[in-house]
């Protein structure tokens, strides 16, 4: 069994000269984080007011999330190979200007029809860019500074993805969703010019070859992410993990608008009050999972499973808002230092010459997993009611965490017992 501070990474050279090159590298990392998350959740909401003010279905809110993220699980094998084998930087700008064109010709488009098809646009350049901005941390803050810059980064995305409906809602309601998406054709272009700027390392193969040299058959190469999953068994484990947590925990996202407004009676700002709780609380994680350890980070993320899955729970069983609200600000708390302990670990172990193919299934497990649970959550809402959903994700968290800490401590009890096995055999 492989041991968590094993890294199978030869040490990144540091973008910058000296500690203030570092630094500034970051800053325009975190800066370029938080452009492009408000973009996307200016896009949501923009798209999703679109279709619902043209057609007045909720069917087509729903295809609207679909043509973006399906995209993202589908094409997770081809988007890896896509980082692993070109030059990073072009493919990530390049990514992030063909979504501000996308952008500029949603703002421009009419009818349901055009804005469901060029929203599949969003969903194929979000398959590249959201796992690269994820693979190329190491190559931004160096390999001692990666827990701690992801800690930043993942702070600047739930910031950016906060900001951005909040823009989206002032913008629509100023000029409507063209406006709103011109708006976010600018963000999209500036978070490709800042990609162009941005200072990265490059990284070498432990056996010295660069990344991408190899030349293997196109087959070959969409497989070996799922290949490094299956060999490393502890962050194989770990994505499917926290694949079924986020499956459960997006049913919660279903269930809590008529959780807030039905069951607490509290309205549509005690909606908005509790879904603020639980981003305070993922920033605040974020933040805090920033300052793991390395060796404790899989130990950290299978914690933030189990957390994340009682504070639905106990949001679940609240009867008044604040109590709810609270539980939920816990919920996001270990969500968030879950998020960053899971992305640091895989940033640790997957060797650079699959570091994209990691990132994008990872990527791809999430997205399907958030798509599956809402669309289970929509099926029992009726059958079980608002409480009853949000006790169902939570407790699914909360096993799934459980498991993978199982599973993890028999892995870690065998390998102690097959150590001293061996110093009594060779003392």
């Amino acid at each position: 069994m492989s041991r968590p501070e094993t890294t199978g990474r030869a040490p990144a050279r540091r973008p910058g000269s000296d500690g203030r090159g570092q630094r500034r590298t970051l800053s325009l990392a975190i800066i370029l984080q938080a452009l492009i998350s408000a973009g996307d959740g200016l896009a949501m909401i923009a798209l999703a007011n679109r279709v619902f003010q043209s057609s007045h279905a909720s069917w087509a809110v729903a295809a609207v999330f679909l043509a973006v993220t399906v995209p993202i699980t589908a094409l997770a094998p081809v988007a890896g190979v896509l980082l692993d084998r070109l030059p990073t930087r072009p493919v990530l700008v390049t990514a992030a200007l063909l979504e501000a064109l996308v952008a500029l010709a949603l703002s421009l488009a009419t009818g349901v029809g055009a804005t469901l098809a060029l929203s599949v646009g969003f969903g194929v350049c979000a398959a590249v860019l959201q796992p690269g901005l994820g693979a190329i941390v190491p190559r931004i803050a160096g390999y001692q500074g990666v827990t701690r810059a992801n800690g930043y980064l993942q702070a600047a995305t739930w910031g950016g993805f906060t900001a951005g409906p909040l823009l989206a809602g002032a913008l629509t309601t100023a000029g409507g969703s063209g406006l709103a998406l011109l708006a976010d054709a600018v963000l999209y272009a500036l978070g490709a010019a800042g990609l162009y700027l941005l200072r990265l390392a490059p990284l070498a193969s432990l056996d010295g070859t660069e990344p991408g040299q190899q030349k293997t058959p196109l087959g070959t190469q969409m497989k070996a992410g799922f290949r490094y999953l299956r060999a490393d068994r502890d962050a194989g484990m770990l994505v499917v993990i926290v694949g079924v947590m986020v499956a459960f925990a997006n049913m919660a996202v279903v269930a809590e608008v008529v959780f807030a407004e039905q069951v607490l009676r509290s309205g549509p700002g005690g909606y908005s009050i509790l879904v603020a709780g639980f981003t305070g609380g993922m920033v605040i994680g974020t933040l805090a999972g920033g300052r793991l350890p390395r060796r404790w980070l899989l130990l950290a993320a299978l914690a933030g499973t189990v957390a994340t899955g009682i504070g639905i729970g106990l949001a679940g069983a609240a009867v008044v808002l604040w109590q709810a609200t609270a539980a939920y600000g816990f919920g996001g708390l270990a969500s968030g230092v879950e998020g960053v302990a899971t992305r640091s670990f895989l940033n640790y172990r997957a060797p650079p010459e699959v570091a994209g193919r990691v990132f994008a299934l990872y990527s791809g497990v999430l997205f399907g997993a958030a798509s599956a649970g809402m669309a289970v959550a929509a099926v029992l809402l009726a059958a079980l009611g608002a409480r009853g959903v949000l006790a169902a994700a939570g407790g699914g968290g909360i096993i799934a965490g459980a498991a993978g800490s199982a599973v993890y401590a028999r892995r870690v009890l065998l390998a102690r017992r097959a150590g001293r096995a061996r110093e009594r055999k060779y003392p």
